[in-house]
């Protein structure tokens, strides 16, 4: 269940659901679940997923382009040289009933190509119009919309409010709690965006199980030499080797969104990990994953030592 953006959610159906083109902006600041929203509507669909950066425009239509060929399966296909050719390329291949195009970081474009705008909306009009596509594309501030040319062909404007509100956060508590029925206690911690929830070198006598929000995981952190693990998102865990083995943890939790945690203790692991299966897969495969970057780490070492 998916919870707290319903009404979004339901939005994005309905334009999902309707014929020819369609055009969504999802607005809202900076960790007020833009990603989290537009991913939950994209799960088992089809959809060509870009998030752009702060690059040239160029470096930008490179990343978008290998989206494309990713989501097509095609090999060796130079970037697309414009814009427009890489949403018509979509436009006259795909052959299903509808694909979603997911821009993150629309005003990103926008901002860094002054032409960027007319193009998206010669594209619409000449080749998009009648297509199968409908873009969803999400941005901080739709104020650089207000005498665009796109914005009489917008379908729909879904404005985000924060998400972890008292609500949603009461919803989200009761959901877990149901599922960690088992557990002797909930214990729902809330963390704000950009904290360190767990240190490595640090001993913890709790693990985390990912509520609501995301976090980054890193080796190294705060070095020259940090290193990204990769990004946990709802569901997972983390802290488990310290917990399990009593030694300081070998990786650094830093949220990166406002989160909730379900806080599992010493006592109340057993319990954890009986309640479904998912929660022991999902242990087993951090700690698979810690495994690997230690040999990575060792097979560095051995390549300076053994030149």
């Amino acid at each position: 269940m998916f919870i707290g953006r319903e009404k979004e959610l339901a939005g994005l159906e309905k334009a999902y659901s309707d014929e020819g083109f369609r055009l969504v902006v999802v607005n809202g600041l900076k960790n007020y679940g833009k990603t989290t929203l537009i991913e939950e509507f994209c799960r088992n669909k089809s959809a060509v997923y870009f998030t752009a950066s702060q690059a040239s425009s160029r470096s930008n239509l490179n990343a978008f382009s290998r989206s494309i060929f990713k989501y097509f399966g095609v090999d060796g296909h130079e970037p697309f040289q414009f814009w427009d050719s890489a949403l018509s390329y979509i436009a006259r291949t795909y052959k299903g009933s509808r694909i979603i195009v997911v821009i993150e970081g629309f005003d990103i474009l926008a901002n860094n190509d002054a032409a960027f705008l007319d193009v998206f909306a010669r594209i619409i009009d000449t080749e998009l119009r009648y297509s199968a596509v409908m873009a969803v594309v999400s941005c901080e501030n739709v104020g650089f919309l207000k005498n665009s040319p796109i914005r009489g062909k917008i379908n729909g404007l879904i404005n985000l409010g924060k998400f972890l509100t008292d609500e949603n956060i009461a919803k989200l508590k009761e959901r877990e709690s149901k599922r960690s029925g088992a557990m002797q206690r909930a214990n729902f911690v809330k963390i704000q965006a950009d904290r360190v929830i767990l240190r490595e070198g640090t001993r913890n006598n709790d693990m985390y199980k990912i509520v609501s929000g995301r976090a980054i995981c890193t080796i190294n952190n705060g070095t020259d030499n940090e290193y990204l693990l990769g990004s946990l998102n709802e569901g997972k865990t983390f802290g488990e080797y310290s917990l399990l083995t009593g030694k300081p943890g070998i990786y650094t939790v830093t949220s990166f969104t406002d989160m909730l945690l379900l806080r599992i203790s010493r006592g109340d692991f057993m319990s954890f990990i009986g309640m479904n299966a998912e929660n022991s897969v999902n242990i087993m495969r951090n700690m698979a994953a810690m495994m690997n970057v230690m040999k990575v780490n060792i097979d560095m070492l051995n390549g300076e030592l053994n030149p």
